[in-house]
C-alpha cells in the first residue's frame, strides 16, 4: 500500500482567519503556500540552519500539489470592520485604519491534513522536516494559534480521517492556472527566496511611512484549482449570442440545436489550422484532434471543448429556440478556452462541411447568415441562473443520450429495465466528472416547457424530437433531474451526447 506524507495542523482555538491575498475573500481551505509561510516564519524564528531548508527545498520541489483534507463547508462568523492603531512611534505619523474581521468557525474540526504522494525517487527527509513543522506556531492571522506534526499516513489511513468523526473532505488538485477563483496558492522552486526578499523589503520600508503603507504580497507561487464532491467548482465557460447580417437576435429551431453545435465547432476547428497558439506549435497536431475537434485517440487522459446551443427557457412565454451558444472547457483549460473563444468572436457559421463532418442527413442552407457574438451573460437572466446558477436541484433541458443500448421488449421486466437505466445514467455521471452524491429520475417527457420528448419516433413511428448525429442516432435517451446533497453549480452536461448539446441541465427549484 502506498505511503503519503501527512502534515496536520491543529489549532488550539476554534477560529481562523485568512483572506485571499489583496481581496476581502476567505481563503478556506487554507492554502498550502499559506502553510508553508508559516513554516517559513516559524523556521526564521527558531532559525532557519541547513536542515530546515532541506525541508523547506523539499516541499518546494514537489511536482504534484498536496491533496488538503479539510472541513467541507464550515461555518462562518459575524463580519465586523474592527479599528486598528497604525504601529508607529512617532505620534505625528499615527494614524488608524479599518481591518476586516470574518472568522471561520472551527468548533467541529479544528485541523487540517495536506498529504503529499511521494515519488519514490525523492524520498522526504522526515527528521527536518518533523523540527520544521514543530516552529509552527500559528496558521492564519497570528491570533489563530496552531501546532503542527508530520506523519507518513498510508491511503486507508487517510480515508479513515475523511470518514472519521471530523468529517473532512478531500480536496484534490485538478491543474495549474492563472485565475484565483477555485484555487489555491502552492509553493514551487524560489518561495523562499522570494518570502525572505519581502520580509527585508518590508524591514527596511518600516523605516520610511510612504514606504511602509505600500503592502507587499508574495510573487512566486503556483496557483491550483481544487475541487471536492461537497464543493465542486464551476467549469470554465464562454458564451456567444446568435445574430444575423443586421446584427439583431438569430433564432434557430430547438429540434436541431444539434446543427449549431456542429457549426461552431467546425468553425472553431478552421480559426485553429489558421492560428495555433504559441505555446502549443509543437504538439498542434493533438491540439487540434483532441482538444478542438474531439477526437479521442489514444491519450489517456482525453479533454476536449464542448459547443452547448443553449435553450431559451426560464420564463413562462420562453420558446425553447437557440439564440445562444455556450463552448465548455475542463478545469484547468481557461486559458485555452479565451484563445478559441477570442478569435470565433464575429465568426459566420457555414454548414456545408460541418454537415458532412459530422453524419447529418441535412444539407439544405441555413436561412440568412448567423455570426457569432460573444457576450458577458447578463445577471439574473436566464442563462445566469438557469445553466451557470449553482443548485441542488438540476434537470435536463435536452434529453441525456445513454452511453449504451437500454434494449426493450415485450419480455423485459419493468424492474430489469428501471435497473439498467439507473446503471447507464450512473455510468454517464461518472463519465462526465460529477462524484457529487446524488439521487435522481427518469423520464421520456420533457421537465421544461416547449422543450421537446426523449422518443425518437411518435406513435406512427415518423420521426420527432430531436436531430441527432449518426453515432448518436441508435442510443437510449431519457430525460433526468438530479438532486445533490450540497449545492452544486453550472453548466452540467452529461451522456454521450455532452458535447455537441445533448444531456444540458438547467438548475430548479
Amino acid at each position: 500500500m502506498s505511503t503519503h506524507l501527512c502534515v496536520t495542523v491543529r489549532w488550539i482555538s476554534d477560529r481562523f482567519h485568512g483572506f485571499i491575498d489583496g481581496t476581502e475573500v476567505l481563503e478556506w481551505p487554507p492554502s498550502p503556500f499559506r502553510l508553508f509561510q508559516a513554516l517559513v516564519a516559524g523556521a526564521h524564528r527558531y532559525g532557519l540552519d541547513e536542515a530546515k531548508r532541506d525541508a523547506l527545498a523539499w516541499i518546494e520541489r514537489q511536482r504534484i500539489a498536496p491533496d488538503v483534507l479539510a472541513s467541507p463547508q464550515p461555518a462562518t462568523g459575524i463580519i465586523f470592520d474592527h479599528w486598528v492603531p497604525d504601529n508607529d512611534d512617532l505620534q505625528t505619523h499615527r494614524r488608524g485604519s479599518i481591518r476586516k474581521f470574518w472568522p471561520v468557525l472551527l468548533e467541529a474540526s479544528p485541523l487540517v491534513h495536506y498529504v503529499w504522494r511521494i515519488d519514490p525517487s525523492d524520498q522526504p527527509p522526515l527528521a527536518d522536516l518533523d523540527d520544521l513543522t514543530s516552529t509552527l506556531s500559528s496558521l492564519g492571522w497570528a491570533a489563530d494559534h496552531a501546532y503542527a506534526v508530520v506523519t507518513l499516513a498510508s491511503v486507508r489511513e487517510i480515508d479513515a480521517a475523511i470518514l472519521g468523526p471530523d468529517r473532512l473532505s478531500r480536496f484534490l488538485p485538478v491543474g495549474k492556472t492563472t485565475f484565483t477563483n477555485a484555487s489555491l496558492r502552492v509553493p514551487k522552486p524560489g518561495s523562499v527566496r522570494d518570502l525572505e526578499r519581502i520580509h527585508s523589503a518590508n524591514c527596511t520600508a518600516s523605516k520610511n511611512q510612504a514606504e511602509r503603507r505600500r503592502k507587499k504580497w508574495p510573487k512566486v507561487f503556483d496557483r491550483v484549482l481544487y475541487t471536492s464532491t461537497e464543493r465542486p467548482i464551476r467549469r470554465p465557460t464562454a458564451v456567444f449570442k446568435l445574430l444575423d447580417a443586421n446584427e439583431d437576435p438569430y433564432r434557430y429551431p430547438h429540434a436541431k440545436l444539434v446543427h449549431i453545435a456542429g457549426m461552431v465547432r467546425h468553425a472553431a476547428i478552421e480559426r485553429m489550422k489558421e492560428d495555433v497558439p504559441s505555446w502549443k506549435i509543437d504538439k498542434s497536431a493533438n491540439w487540434l484532434e483532441s482538444f478542438v475537434c474531439g477526437h479521442r485517440g489514444d491519450a489517456e487522459q482525453h479533454q476536449q471543448l464542448s459547443y452547448i446551443p443553449l435553450p431559451s427557457i426560464g420564463h413562462e412565454h420562453a420558446d425553447a429556440m437557440i439564440r445562444n451558444v455556450m463552448l465548455i472547457a475542463p478545469l484547468g483549460f481557461e486559458r485555452e478556452l479565451d484563445y478559441v473563444a477570442e478569435r470565433l468572436n464575429g465568426e459566420q457559421l457555414k454548414p456545408e462541411k460541418q454537415i458532412r463532418s459530422i453524419g447529418l442527413n441535412w444539407s439544405s442552407p441555413i436561412p440568412g447568415a448567423i455570426f457569432l457574438n460573444r457576450i458577458t451573460p447578463p445577471r439574473r437572466k436566464f442563462i445566469d441562473t438557469c445553466y451557470l446558477g449553482t443548485s441542488n436541484v438540476w434537470q435536463t433541458v435536452t434529453p441525456v443520450i445513454l452511453d449504451g443500448h437500454n434494449k426493450k421488449s415485450k419480455s423485459d421486466k419493468l424492474e430489469a429495465i428501471a435497473r439498467e437505466t439507473e446503471k447507464l445514467i450512473r455510468k454517464a455521471l461518472l463519465r462526465a466528472g460529477i462524484e457529487t452524491p446524488c439521487e435522481f429520475n427518469w423520464q421520456s417527457l420533457p421537465f421544461l416547457k416547449n422543450c421537446l420528448s426523449a422518443h425518437k419516433y411518435d406513435r406512427n413511428g415518423r420521426h420527432t424530437g430531436y436531430h441527432r448525429p449518426a453515432h448518436l442516432k441508435d442510443l437510449t435517451a431519457v430525460h433526468v433531474r438530479l438532486a445533490f446533497r450540497h449545492p452544486v453549480p453550472g453548466p452540467i452536461t452529461i451522456g454521450a451526447g455532452r458535447h455537441c448539446g445533448f444531456g444540458v441541465f438547467a438548475a430548479g427549484h
